[in-house]
């Protein structure tokens, strides 16, 4: 066989592998957006923006600004979304959690949403001020303080590097669909071509391809997902710039907070779902282990995005923990009570 008749075969079995690889992905976006269309939804039309009582535009230790919105009053839950996302994957919470007697407040990371990334960029050290920002700008006390995958990144980091706020500011810790170390994290030779790779990729322009972006969005879902939570997923992914896509993700690739965990002392409750494929069950067992004291809620079937997907059982466990926090605070109140009446009475 000749040179020429090895190259044209070679050529001629590449282009078929790649023409084979574009059918499947275009035959895998068609079936996920079929399955969606064919799957009722309770919640088609009604995901729109957050309702809110009141927006704010803090200023950020570096220069940038942290934009906040809030409804409701009552006991406080501070919720902290993910990467290239914004508060809106909060909706669901928005629209409910005020009728059961609670405040709401919700904020965008530097770069996301409405919020403007600082002089000194994105880093873990910087998730953490941030939170700090939030709690302090507002005036924010004993709330339970809930993070969503990069925001639960924010939140360990916060309750670790700025321990005396969180004591202050913090009644307890809810880790959603989170990790406290990333695979890169020990596998350092190859962190550098993923973070390379990832300069490479435009994520929001994917996105922005209706068929193609349901098909991605779509892997931060679980067992059961409906065509309204998945296509917020997608606008959420489309609106992020590209430069946020490429940048916020890298201080992700190196991270590993496990040996501070136990640094950690927020009465803390681990969320996670049995069919996350993001920060997959492992991770959140590995938190639980390692933060003393933490409770560990596994929901079954559940993905990446619990909050939208299973969002009253979610909704019921954050109302059930604050209610046990304010309880044990209770309790501890009147231990205290009667310790200086019998110290009195001696």
């Amino acid at each position: 066989m000749s040179s020429r008749t090895r190259a044209l075969r070679v050529a001629g079995v590449g282009t078929g592998v790649a023409l084979g690889a574009v059918g499947a992905a275009i035959g895998v976006e068609r079936a996920v957006v079929r399955s969606l269309r064919h799957r009722s939804d309770p919640d088609a039309g009604r995901l729109g923006s957050l309702v809110f009582d009141e927006a704010r535009r803090l200023p950020s230790h570096d220069g940038g600004s942290i934009y906040t919105v809030s409804r409701g009053s009552g006991p406080t839950f501070v919720f902290s979304h993910g990467v290239t996302i914004d508060s809106r994957v909060w909706v669901k919470q928005f629209a409910a959690l005020p009728d059961a007697g609670v405040r709401v407040v919700a904020f965008d990371h530097r770069g996301h949403g409405e919020s403007v990334l600082g002089q000194s960029g994105h880093s873990i050290e910087n998730l953490a001020f941030d939170v700090q920002s939030v709690l302090e700008g507002l005036d924010l006390s004993d709330v339970v303080l809930v993070g969503h995958s990069m925001g639960g990144v924010a939140a360990q980091a916060f309750a670790i590097d700025h321990p005396d706020v969180a004591r202050e500011r913090v009644r307890g810790l809810v880790l959603l669909s989170t990790f406290a170390r990333t695979p890169l994290a020990v596998a350092r030779p190859f962190r550098g071509i993923t973070e390379r790779m990832a300069g490479w990729v435009d994520v929001a322009a994917l996105m922005r391809r209706p068929n193609l972006g349901t098909a991605l969005a779509r892997i931060g879902f679980g067992r059961e997902p409906v065509a309204s939570h998945v296509e917020l997923a997608r606008q959420m992914f489309a609106a992020c710039s590209t430069e946020t896509v490429q940048d916020a993700i890298v201080p992700l690739m190196g991270l590993d907070l496990v040996d501070q965990l136990d640094r950690i002392d927020r009465p803390t409750l681990v969320i996670g779902g049995t069919a996350d494929v993001l920060a997959p069950p492992a991770e959140s067992r590995q938190l639980a282990r390692h933060i003393r004291g933490a409770r560990l809620e596994l929901i079954k079937r559940a993905g990446h995005h619990i909050m939208l997907e299973r969002a009253e059982e979610f909704d019921e466990l954050l109302l059930a923990f604050s209610r046990e926090l304010r309880a044990r605070a209770l309790g501890a109140d009147g231990d205290r009570s009667r310790a200086g009446s019998s110290a009195a009475g001696e």
